[in-house]
């Protein structure tokens, strides 16, 4: 996972697995509409009540910073080829 960023594609079957495949149901593709997959993915987090323990910020947390993944993938994200 370290050695390169994640396609939209992987990233959507890493949450498949995360999650499971039921709770990925009906959620939209991230090359297509990356607004609705974080919507989704915000809406999964919250519906499952699952969080973890950050150890650097000394907090529990969400398990996908969903913030964190639109300033990378999002629509303004910088992308060099």
């Amino acid at each position: 996972i370290d050695e390169r960023p994640l396609t939209k594609s992987e990233i959507r079957q890493f949450c498949g697995l995360l999650f499971g495949r039921d709770a990925f149901d009906g959620v939209p593709d991230p090359s297509i509409d990356f607004p609705g997959f974080l919507k989704n993915i915000e809406r999964i987090m919250k519906s499952s009540g699952k969080e973890q323990w950050n150890p650097i910020k000394k907090r529990v947390e969400p398990f996908i910073n969903t913030a964190k993944l639109a300033s990378i993938y999002g629509e303004n994200a910088c992308t060099i080829s």
